[in-house]
């Protein structure tokens, strides 16, 4: 299904940093603090922060920062947006009024400028994102200049770095006109810097590392989900950190094993409420065929959400949950109930708004359960779905394109490569003259067999296809991942 919203990404890759270990000022008490709120914990967080004897140095400045961009962030409450940006804004200013220029002050301006983008970028604010993105860049780049030896600003310039250097072109005008250059091999060598086990920081730079690994190079999948298992494994008591592996896991189509996360997440009510959680979890629970659990956590999500997100892609997944239960007057409901709310920012909300326009009227799914089954990696119940489905001679031509597809990324995912090679060729030739998503993918995954095949040149070709494609649902994440992949040539 749909890639989340970017912020759960950036989320999980710039709030594992004990940076402040080492700061003048920083006492067990900061420490304490800082651990339960990103773990998130932010009452007692925030409770601890305001009891800290000194409020206007760095270490105390940023750790009660991260409590309003944690729960601007988590909780997405329109409400409260003006007010906790205010308050972010009021601590930038204090920080760079310091007295004392060193490179922990300079470390905090950076971050607080980094969580005060991340925050007007999720509420819509663009501009003053595209601001204050702006500023922590520069900030960390003068820093790591200015202090070559101190390796956390490295940490945070490699991710950004990385991350300006995965944007799809067509966004690049943008970065150019702000001033942010950055290229995913940069970023990359800064974080390895930063991993040195001389560094007492390095295990956090692992972990950032890891993410952007799973993010950048599909082929090192394996080892980045093995390194998140092992984190996750040792951090139980970190909703954040389950939540990392619990997204990362069903990405990679481990629906079982993030189901599992999920189960087991900490919910003591010393924790924030993490609405999307629930909203991942509907979609595992959907992709396994359990459509009554499914229901009820998408129910919980909507109850719980209190952002504009999501909410057209949570009644897409509803109504699917009923029209594959067999209950249409609900499955109907939902169908009509896309168009009426939320916005379309996310991948999600806009396929789900697509989906909804083309469909005024419950109508046949015959590919649905297959393409549920193969996203939460049930292969094999996938591809019986579509055996047991007999293709019409007479059907139309999308009809045919998707049947073709969901087979190919069957066969593809079973390492059958040589089966799903001549489908996805033949999803191409049908999808001629549409905006249906199915070719750029399957340009995409043609470009993936044939880099692994060893053959460069139609790897290029196909890469450069699937980046060619206008109009579909997909466009973003479909270009940034073909452009990340012709960077390897």
């Amino acid at each position: 299904m749909a890639k989340p919203h970017p912020f759960f990404l950036v989320l999980g890759l710039l709030l594992f940093s004990h940076a402040l270990l080492a700061s003048p000022g920083y006492t067990p008490r900061h420490q304490a603090a800082y651990q339960q709120l990103l773990s998130l914990q932010l009452k007692s967080g925030r409770q601890m922060t305001q009891n800290l004897p000194t409020q206007n140095t760095a270490a105390t400045l940023l750790l009660a920062n991260y409590a309003d961009f944690l729960e601007l962030c988590v909780q997405q409450d329109q409400s409260k947006y003006e007010l906790l940006i205010r308050a972010q804004e009021i601590r930038l200013k204090k920080l760079k009024d310091l007295p004392q220029q060193d490179p922990w002050q300079s470390y905090a301006a950076a971050e607080v400028e980094m969580q005060l983008a991340m925050c007007n970028l999720l509420f819509g604010s663009r501009l003053s994102a595209a601001w204050h993105f702006r500023q922590a860049f520069s900030q960390y780049a003068e820093n790591v200049e200015s202090y070559p030896h101190f390796l956390p600003n490295r940490k945070n310039l490699g991710v950004l770095q990385a991350l300006i250097g995965s944007v799809p072109d067509q966004y690049q005008w943008f970065l150019n006109i702000v001033g942010l250059k950055g290229s995913i091999k940069q970023g990359m060598a800064n974080l390895q810097a930063a991993t040195n086990p001389e560094n007492p920081f390095h295990l956090e730079a692992r972990l950032l590392q890891t993410v952007l690994l799973h993010m950048v190079a599909p082929e090192k999948e394996a080892i980045a989900l093995e390194q998140i298992r092992q984190m996750a494994s040792s951090q139980k008591n970190s909703l954040l950190m389950q939540f990392v592996a619990m997204h990362l896991l069903k990405k990679s189509k481990h629906g079982e094993e993030a189901l599992a996360i999920y189960k087991h997440l900490p919910r003591r009510n010393s924790y924030v409420s993490f609405p999307y959680l629930h909203h991942m979890a509907a979609d595992l629970y959907l992709y396994k065929g359990d459509y009554s659990k499914s229901v009820i956590a998408n129910e919980l999500f909507l109850q719980l959400h209190k952002g504009h997100h999501y909410l057209k892609s949570a009644n897409y997944k509803l109504y699917l949950a009923y029209v594959l239960g067999n209950h249409k007057p609900q499955a109907s409901w939902y169908l009509q109930q896309i168009s009426k709310v939320g916005i379309e920012e996310t991948e999600e909300d806009k396929y789900a708004a697509q989906y909804a326009e083309k469909s005024k009227q419950i109508k046949g799914l015959p590919f649905m359960r297959a393409r549920l089954y193969y996203d939460g990696g049930y292969y094999q119940k996938a591809l019986k779905e579509l055996n047991q489905y007999q293709l019409p001679n007479a059907a139309a031509k999308a009809t045919q394109a998707e049947y073709y597809y969901r087979k190919a990324r069957i066969y593809h995912a079973l390492d059958s490569v040589q089966i799903a090679l001549p489908l996805y060729k033949q999803t191409i030739h049908l999808c001629q003259g549409t905006t249906l998503y199915f070719a750029p993918n399957a340009a995409l995954q043609l470009g993936y067999i044939y880099l692994a095949l060893k053959q460069p040149e139609p790897a290029k070709s196909y890469f450069n296809q699937a980046r060619s494609y206008k109009g579909h649902a997909y466009k973003n994440s479909i270009d940034a991942k073909a452009k990340l992949a012709l960077q390897t040539f």
